[in-house]
C-alpha cells in the first residue's frame, strides 16, 4: 500500500512540474503580450488553473492599458534603420509569381507582429504570409506530429530548448549559406547563449528572435526592516539574508523555491560554481561533479527559508506570496516585472531587481524563441525573406521591447542592441536583465535527448527539496539515469 501511494505522489508531482512548467510559459507569453487574454483564459483553464487565478493574471486588459488616451503606440526609437527593409539579401530574389508561406506560432494575434507582417507583404508583394496558430503548450508536440507527416508550416517560432532535437532529425534547413548573403543578419553580433542554442554540428538551424535572463527581486521594504542595506553579492550574503528574513513562526520566509521547477532554477548556482551539465560532446553528465554538488546542496538547502506550500507550485503561481509580502526573494526572468507591475501596483517602489549572487564565476540562465524553417516546408527562399526581416535590428527591437503605450518584457538576442541605450526607453527595468546578458548560459546541451536528462535532474532535486533524499545523492541517481539515456 505504501509503495503505491508513493507511486501515486510521484505521478501527482510529474503531472504538476509539467503543468507548471507550462502554466509558467503561458504567463511569460502574457507578460509579454505575445498572447491574447482570451487564449490565456483557455489555455490556463486547460491546465487546471483556478478561475481566480485566471481573473488575477489577467487584470486589466493590456490594449485599455496602452490605448486609454486614444494614442496609437508609439515605436522605440529606430535602431538600425538604415537598412533598406526591401534588399536584406540582394542575391535572393523574391519569387517571380505569387506564393504563400505558413508562419506557426502562438503569437499571431500580436498586432506588433500583425503590423510587420503587413509592411513585409508591402516590400515584398509576391510573397503572403499566413499565420498559422497553435498553442504555446502544445508547440513542439504538433511540430513533431506534422514533421512525422511531411506537412510541417513553412516557418515556426521555436522555444528554443527544442531546435537540436529537430536539426539532429534532419528536420531543418541549414540556415548557414543564407547568412552567409544577408546583410542583416550578423551571426557573430547574436549573443553566444542564444545563437549556440540554434547550432548542432557547427551548423546554424535557427535565428533567434527573443530571449530572457534570470535575476534576483527582492522587496526593499522586507530588506529595510531586517536592516539588510543591499541585495546580496554572493552565496554567503544570500543565505544571511535568507536567514534573517525567515520567522517561520509569522510565515515569513526569505527565499521561495519550487520542486516542480528545481532543475531551471538550479543551474545558475550549478554554472556560478564552475558546473557544467554536460560534457563538450554532449554524451556524459557532468552534472554530479563535485561543484554541481556542493550547487545543489546550497540550493536544495535554501527550501528551510521557502515556504513549503509551495513547494508543489510554480513560478508563476508563486508571485502573490512575494506580493504579498510572505517571501522577499525571488528569482526569475525579466517577465516578472511586468506582472509586478500590472498585477501588484499597490507594491510599486516596495521591490526592485539585482544580478543573481555570484560564486566562481557570473553565470544566469537565458531562454527564448528561435525562428526555424522545417526542411519539409514550401518556398524556402520566400521564408528566408520572412524571417530575415524580423530579425532585422530595428523590427527585433520593437518585437521584444514594444512601444512606450504597450511594453514588453523580452530582450533582444542581438549584442548591438543589447548595447544601444536607446533600447531600454521603453522599458527601464529590463537594463539590468540585458547586462545579465553577458553571463548567461543555456540549458540547450548538445544532445538531441537531453530533455528526457533534465526530466531525470528536475525529479532528483525535488526530492531533495522535500527532504527525501540528500543532494548529493540525487544528483549521483539523475547521473546514472542520464547516463542510460544519453548513451542508450
Amino acid at each position: 500500500m505504501d509503495e503505491q501511494r508513493g507511486e501515486q505522489r510521484d505521478e501527482q508531482r510529474t503531472g504538476a512540474r509539467r503543468g507548471a512548467g507550462e502554466t509558467a510559459g503561458l504567463m511569460r507569453q502574457l507578460a509579454a503580450g505575445r498572447i491574447s487574454r482570451r487564449q490565456f483564459s483557455r489555455r490556463a483553464a486547460a491546465l487546471g488553473l483556478s478561475v481566480p487565478a485566471v481573473g488575477v493574471a489577467l487584470g486589466p486588459s493590456r490594449a485599455a492599458r496602452a490605448h486609454q488616451d486614444g494614442t496609437p503606440p508609439a515605436s522605440p526609437a529606430a535602431i538600425g534603420a538604415s537598412l533598406d527593409l526591401a534588399n536584406l539579401s540582394p542575391d535572393i530574389p523574391d519569387p517571380t509569381e505569387p506564393v504563400t508561406i505558413t508562419f506557426a506560432s502562438w503569437v499571431g494575434e500580436s498586432e506588433i507582429l500583425q503590423g510587420l507582417r503587413d509592411q513585409f507583404q508591402e516590400l515584398h508583394p509576391t510573397i503572403t504570409v499566413e499565420f498559422e496558430g497553435v498553442p504555446a503548450e502544445e508547440f513542439t508536440d504538433r511540430l513533431t506530429t506534422r514533421v512525422a507527416a511531411g506537412n510541417p508550416p513553412d516557418v515556426a517560432y521555436l522555444d528554443q530548448s527544442a531546435v537540436i532535437d529537430f536539426a539532429s532529425r534532419n528536420a531543418l534547413v541549414d540556415l548557414t549559406p543564407y547568412t552567409e548573403q544577408s546583410l542583416a543578419v550578423q551571426v557573430d553580433d547574436y549573443v553566444e547563449a542564444f545563437i549556440s542554442g540554434a547550432r548542432y554540428e557547427d551548423r546554424l538551424y535557427g535565428l533567434p528572435i527573443d530571449g530572457e535572463s534570470t535575476g534576483l527581486f527582492y522587496r526593499t521594504d522586507l530588506f529595510e526592516a531586517a536592516g539588510i542595506a543591499a541585495a546580496p553579492t554572493t552565496w554567503e550574503e544570500f543565505e544571511a539574508a535568507a536567514v534573517a528574513l525567515t520567522n517561520v513562526d509569522e510565515k515569513k520566509y526569505g527565499f521561495i523555491t519550487f520542486a516542480t521547477e528545481a532543475a531551471f532554477y538550479w543551474y545558475p548556482w550549478l554554472w556560478q560554481n564552475g558546473g557544467e551539465l554536460l560534457s563538450e560532446d554532449g554524451q556524459e553528465p557532468l552534472f554530479n561533479s563535485d561543484e554541481g554538488k556542493e550547487a545543489a546542496e546550497f540550493y536544495t538547502g535554501l527550501a528551510q527559508y521557502s515556504p513549503p506550500d509551495f513547494f508543489n507550485s510554480n513560478s508563476y503561481d508563486g508571485r502573490v506570496a512575494f506580493a504579498t509580502g510572505q517571501v522577499a526573494m525571488y528569482v526569475a526572468g525579466a517577465w516578472f516585472a511586468s506582472v509586478l507591475t500590472s498585477e501588484f501596483p499597490d507594491i510599486t517602489g516596495k521591490w526592485a531587481a539585482a544580478p543573481l549572487p555570484v560564486r566562481k564565476r557570473c553565470a544566469t540562465t537565458i531562454a527564448g524563441d528561435t525562428l526555424v524553417l522545417p526542411a519539409q516546408g514550401q518556398n524556402h527562399d520566400a521564408a528566408w525573406k520572412w524571417i530575415e526581416f524580423l530579425s532585422a535590428p530595428q523590427n527585433m527591437a520593437l518585437w521584444t521591447i514594444g512601444t512606450a503605450e504597450a511594453p514588453a518584457s523580452l530582450l533582444p538576442t542581438r549584442t548591438s542592441l543589447l548595447n544601444d541605450p536607446r533600447i531600454f526607453e521603453v522599458n527601464p527595468i529590463l537594463e539590468g536583465f540585458a547586462q545579465q546578458m553577458e553571463c548567461g548560459i543555456t540549458n540547450a546541451a548538445p544532445n538531441p535527448r537531453f530533455g528526457e536528462v533534465e526530466t531525470a535532474i528536475n525529479d532528483a532535486l525535488g526530492r531533495a527539496i522535500y527532504g527525501e533524499i540528500d543532494a548529493s545523492t540525487a544528483l549521483d541517481e539523475a547521473a546514472e539515469e542520464a547516463t542510460s539515456i544519453l548513451q542508450g
